[in-house]
């Protein structure tokens, strides 16, 4: 059972790397960003009461507090990764620390590699290096990360994303990278790359986590197929930002649980378009974002929308999308719609094979899924 020292040592972690990541997304002085110190601040409060001196050193690759290796995670991995990328490897937080002092710790960890930065300790905060020797070259080796821990990390983080999108302002793609890398380097710690996908939760927040899912459930299929590198990113980044239009249709027809008008329906259409376009004029953007955004209602056979003049072939990615979306629209409850059984599922998946979704990508996404249920592992299918 994990110590309530160490419960609020990941806790802190944790806010910290996601305010890191806000900051990559916006700017220091983003209230998402104030938000998260101040809970971090309030940690580490507690932290404080149970352990005066609070000194992490990162030793051979672990994470040391209290002269014990803190267990490793996605926060613990981030955390790590950051402090190595700005050569700090021994950080000391004194009782007392201001939030203005925290939000520069903050500011630090947020530093993407090309970008250079002074790093400075303040009053109550220090940094620094251990040196340690060794006798031989060992190696170490990473353990694999939780991915029960992916969605819930992240959905914070899309809140924030898509009201900054509905409210015209620019996508800062840094923030996108970093989550996407997170998730390609969990998924190369994972043999099996379909039992990634086993923690998949539903939550409240369908818009947000629905990207999160799809993005998980197109890697999936891309690292059956053998994808890797840069393109295995774009296809990640492609899924996260596949809905981004969806932030420009009118918030009452997008929650509306009774079926739409036809003149809604023609607003709703428009999202794929509109998503294009404004990744289009983004900085930074994959063209293949682009081009998801654009066919992942096309269907395999173009009966989808939006409709071209002309013949028309879609990417392999705007396949996998339409596939992980359906998928996941299936299995995720909302409070107008039920989930659906993995038996449910399958069977319908298969009538629309070889019609709306791609034959040869379907079969292939539903072995492995029937796979995973004879694995029983039931937390895929039902919501939580």
């Amino acid at each position: 059972m994990i110590s309530p020292q160490e419960d609020h040592l990941q806790k802190l972690i944790r806010l910290l790397t996601t305010a890191a990541a806000n900051v990559a997304l916006y700017h220091p002085e983003h209230r998402q960003v104030l938000r998260l110190n101040k809970q971090a601040l309030n940690e580490l409060q507690q932290l404080f009461n149970i352990h005066n001196d609070i000194t992490l050193k990162v030793i051979d690759g672990l994470l040391i507090f209290a002269n014990k290796p803190v267990s490793r995670n996605l926060a613990i991995d981030r955390l790590l990764e950051s402090l190595s990328r700005n050569g700090i490897s021994y950080v000391q937080i004194e009782s007392g620390v201001y939030a203005e002092e925290l939000l520069n710790l903050i500011n630090i960890l947020s530093k993407a590699p090309e970008k250079q930065i002074d790093i400075k300790g303040s009053e109550n905060i220090h940094f620094g290096q251990v040196e340690i020797r060794y006798k031989d070259n060992r190696l170490n080796q990473s353990p694999e990360i939780q991915f029960e821990e992916i969605s819930g990390y992240e959905a914070d983080r899309f809140m924030d994303l898509y009201q900054t999108v509905r409210s015209k302002k620019k996508l800062e793609m840094a923030g996108i990278n970093e989550i996407v890398n997170g998730f390609v380097h969990a998924f190369n710690s994972q043999s099996d790359a379909f039992m990634a996908i086993a923690p998949l939760r539903s939550m409240d927040e369908y818009t947000y986590t629905h990207s999160t899912n799809i993005c998980m459930l197109n890697l999936a299929q891309a690292k059956v197929l053998g994808i890797e590198g840069q393109l295995l990113n774009d296809i990640g980044i492609a899924a996260m930002l596949h809905d981004v239009g969806k932030m420009f249709i009118p918030p009452d027809i997008l929650s509306k649980t009774g079926k739409l008008t036809a003149e809604e329906w023609q607003i709703m259409e428009q999202h794929p378009r509109l998503g294009a376009e404004y990744l289009l004029n983004t900085p930074g953007v994959p063209r293949l974002a682009v081009v998801t955004a654009f066919e992942h209602h096309m269907r395999y056979d173009n009966s989808g929308y939006p409709k071209t003049k002309v013949p028309w072939t879609q990417h392999i990615c705007s396949h996998m999308t339409a596939i992980s979306d359906t998928y996941d629209a299936m299995r995720t409850h909302r409070a107008y719609d039920d989930s659906m059984e993995i038996e449910q599922i399958i069977s319908i998946m298969l009538d629309l094979a070889g019609t709306k979704l791609h034959p040869q990508l379907t079969y292939s996404f539903l072995q492995v899924l029937s796979e995973l249920d004879k694995k029983n592992a039931p937390s895929n299918y039902t919501s939580s």
